[in-house]
Protein backbone atom coordinates (compact mmCIF):
# COMPACT_ATOMS: atom_id res chain seq x y z
CA UNK A 1 0.00 0.00 0.00
CA UNK A 2 3.01 2.42 0.89
CA UNK A 3 4.45 1.96 -2.75
CA UNK A 4 1.09 2.88 -4.32
CA UNK A 5 0.83 5.90 -2.51
CA UNK A 6 4.29 6.55 -3.07
CA UNK A 7 3.82 6.04 -6.81
CA UNK A 8 0.93 8.07 -6.76
CA UNK A 9 2.94 10.94 -5.32
CA UNK A 10 5.76 10.69 -7.70
CA UNK A 11 3.52 10.95 -10.52
CA UNK A 12 1.45 14.00 -9.35
CA UNK A 13 4.72 15.70 -8.48
CA UNK A 14 5.83 14.82 -11.93
CA UNK A 15 3.09 15.93 -13.38
CA UNK A 16 2.87 19.67 -11.41
CA UNK A 17 6.78 20.29 -12.75
CA UNK A 18 5.97 19.18 -16.38
CA UNK A 19 2.43 21.39 -16.38
CA UNK A 20 4.02 25.22 -17.06
CA UNK A 21 1.74 27.97 -18.25
CA UNK A 22 4.32 29.95 -20.00
CA UNK A 23 6.36 29.27 -23.20
CA UNK A 24 10.06 30.44 -23.03
CA UNK A 25 9.20 33.50 -25.09
CA UNK A 26 7.27 34.82 -22.27
CA UNK A 27 9.49 33.53 -19.90
CA UNK A 28 11.96 35.58 -21.26
CA UNK A 29 9.64 38.55 -22.05
CA UNK A 30 8.55 38.26 -18.10
CA UNK A 31 11.96 38.86 -17.25
CA UNK A 32 12.31 42.22 -19.17
CA UNK A 33 9.14 43.25 -17.61
CA UNK A 34 10.31 42.18 -14.10
CA UNK A 35 13.43 44.71 -14.47
CA UNK A 36 11.59 47.43 -16.57
CA UNK A 37 8.11 48.12 -14.75
CA UNK A 38 7.97 50.18 -11.45
CA UNK A 39 5.59 47.21 -10.06
CA UNK A 40 5.80 44.10 -11.55
CA UNK A 41 3.94 41.87 -8.91
CA UNK A 42 0.70 43.77 -9.53
CA UNK A 43 1.11 43.88 -13.57
CA UNK A 44 -1.42 41.70 -15.73
CA UNK A 45 -0.66 40.63 -19.48
CA UNK A 46 -1.56 39.07 -21.87
CA UNK A 47 0.32 37.40 -25.00
CA UNK A 48 -0.57 36.46 -28.75
CA UNK A 49 0.93 32.98 -30.26
CA UNK A 50 4.71 34.54 -32.31
CA UNK A 51 4.56 35.52 -35.63
CA UNK A 52 7.30 34.73 -38.32
CA UNK A 53 8.71 37.59 -39.62
CA UNK A 54 11.61 39.64 -41.23
CA UNK A 55 12.57 42.55 -39.10
CA UNK A 56 15.16 44.77 -41.76
CA UNK A 57 15.91 41.79 -43.46
CA UNK A 58 16.84 39.62 -40.74
CA UNK A 59 14.28 36.20 -39.97
CA UNK A 60 12.47 36.70 -36.36
CA UNK A 61 9.91 35.91 -34.48
CA UNK A 62 8.00 38.34 -32.78
CA UNK A 63 5.52 38.24 -29.94
CA UNK A 64 2.88 40.83 -29.47
CA UNK A 65 1.41 41.48 -25.88
CA UNK A 66 -0.36 43.97 -24.11
CA UNK A 67 0.60 44.49 -20.31
CA UNK A 68 -1.84 47.13 -17.70
CA UNK A 69 0.57 48.06 -15.01
CA UNK A 70 0.60 50.50 -12.16
CA UNK A 71 2.13 54.01 -12.75
CA UNK A 72 3.79 55.67 -9.49
CA UNK A 73 0.09 56.53 -7.70
CA UNK A 74 -0.44 53.09 -7.67
CA UNK A 75 -3.39 53.49 -10.55
CA UNK A 76 -3.68 51.03 -13.15
CA UNK A 77 -2.82 52.62 -16.56
CA UNK A 78 -4.77 50.69 -19.18
CA UNK A 79 -3.57 47.30 -21.34
CA UNK A 80 -0.99 49.06 -23.25
CA UNK A 81 0.39 47.03 -26.91
CA UNK A 82 3.63 46.23 -27.24
CA UNK A 83 5.80 43.98 -29.63
CA UNK A 84 9.30 41.96 -28.43
CA UNK A 85 11.26 40.05 -31.06
CA UNK A 86 13.44 37.03 -31.09
CA UNK A 87 15.68 36.42 -33.76
CA UNK A 88 17.16 33.42 -35.44
CA UNK A 89 20.25 34.19 -36.49
CA UNK A 90 22.66 33.34 -33.37
CA UNK A 91 24.86 36.67 -34.33
CA UNK A 92 21.72 38.74 -34.03
CA UNK A 93 20.03 37.73 -30.70
CA UNK A 94 21.56 40.65 -28.76
CA UNK A 95 19.10 42.33 -30.44
CA UNK A 96 16.37 40.47 -28.64
CA UNK A 97 13.93 42.75 -26.76
CA UNK A 98 10.80 45.02 -26.71
CA UNK A 99 10.66 46.67 -30.32
CA UNK A 100 7.82 48.95 -29.64
CA UNK A 101 9.60 52.39 -30.14
CA UNK A 102 11.56 51.86 -32.90
CA UNK A 103 8.60 50.57 -34.65
CA UNK A 104 6.63 53.44 -33.61
CA UNK A 105 9.19 55.77 -34.93
CA UNK A 106 9.85 54.01 -38.29
CA UNK A 107 13.33 52.58 -37.44
CA UNK A 108 12.33 48.65 -37.83
CA UNK A 109 10.26 47.50 -41.42
CA UNK A 110 8.62 44.12 -40.75
CA UNK A 111 7.70 41.86 -43.49
CA UNK A 112 5.32 38.83 -42.57
CA UNK A 113 6.75 35.46 -43.63
CA UNK A 114 3.79 33.56 -43.84
CA UNK A 115 2.67 34.26 -47.27
CA UNK A 116 6.23 33.19 -48.54
CA UNK A 117 6.49 29.87 -46.44
CA UNK A 118 2.98 29.52 -48.03
CA UNK A 119 4.12 30.11 -51.63
CA UNK A 120 7.12 27.63 -50.69
CA UNK A 121 4.65 24.99 -49.82
CA UNK A 122 2.15 25.24 -53.24
CA UNK A 123 5.55 25.10 -55.09
CA UNK A 124 6.48 21.73 -53.81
Amino acid sequence: MKKSYSLLILIMLLILVGCDSHSDYEKQILNYLEVNLKDFDSAKYKFEKPLKVKINGDEADVILYSVNSKNSFGAYTGYKDRVFAFFYDKDKQYKNGDITEGLNVGFYKIEYLNKYSDMHQAQK
